[in-house]
């Protein structure tokens, strides 16, 4: 993997929340009066530039108080035990994650990548469902979706733009990768992960998004929006984005 071809130039999503992950590992910066929380660190090949886009839009990653994880998986948590090393911030994972990324079993996917658990963690905080938990002045709320992996984490939050509120959501693990037959007997996993895939989906149809963020950058058709974003259009307020990619998401599992 030649991972510096997978820079991406970071993009202010509204007034306190920023992408600055890159085109394979994602990762999004919430600004509170608190202090900074990162959402994802990517793999740790890329942290490098996870670090710059920090840089690039003025923030400092000392300032990094709260580390989230949508789910074990080492695309989004691969950069988190150096991050935390030098900047000291509080580990969050949702409650059936903490071995992967604790390095206890082989569901990291690291396998899938070619790569070794290299620097694996012991988190702080086990997030459960239902959990609101208070980041300075912001509120998330977290919501168990499992199927993509056990501790698989949906959050939810308020953010501003031009004096107006949206309600933002990301789907923490919509790949449908964990759901194939191969992946499911290799790790002597149970098909009914399917089920809870599913169930999960028809769970988070019950929100409603105005600004759907992606656990991927191909969930929400980011890189275009990325291109389109203008002082005067900011194409993340798109309402119809979140019903429509779990909708997607729905049918593609049925077919499996």
């Amino acid at each position: 993997m030649n991972y510096w071809e997978w820079d991406l130039q970071p993009v202010q999503i509204s007034d306190e929340l920023f992408y600055v992950g890159t085109r394979k590992g994602p990762s999004h910066l919430l600004k509170t009066n608190d202090g900074l929380v990162l959402i994802d660190t990517g793999f740790p090949q890329s942290l490098y530039m996870l670090l710059e886009n920090i840089r690039r839009l003025s923030f400092d990653y000392r300032d990094i108080k709260h580390i989230i994880h949508t789910h074990g998986h080492i695309d989004h948590f691969g950069g988190t035990r150096a991050l935390v090393e030098m900047c000291g911030a509080k580990t969050y994972i949702g409650e059936g994650d903490e071995d992967a990324v604790m390095g206890l079993n082989e569901l990291s996917c690291c396998v899938d990548f070619n790569r070794e658990l290299e620097e694996p963690f012991t988190p702080d905080v086990i997030i459960r469902d239902g959990d609101k938990l208070k980041f300075g002045d912001k509120e998330i709320e977290f919501i168990s979706t499992p199927g993509h992996t056990k501790g698989t984490l949906s959050l939810f939050m308020n953010l501003t733009w031009k004096g107006k509120t949206y309600r933002a959501g990301m789907f923490g693990g919509a790949g449908l990768n964990t759901l194939e037959e191969d992946y499911i007997k290799r790790h002597n996993l149970s098909f009914s992960c399917r089920d809870e895939y599913k169930a999960s989906i028809d769970k988070l149809l019950t929100h409603k998004v105005d600004i759907h963020l992606g656990n991927h950058v191909r969930d929400n058709n980011h890189l275009a929006k990325m291109e389109q974003k203008r002082e005067d259009n900011n194409p993340f307020i798109d309402y119809d984005s979140w019903g429509t990619f779990l909708s997607k998401q729905k049918e593609k599992i049925e077919i499996l």
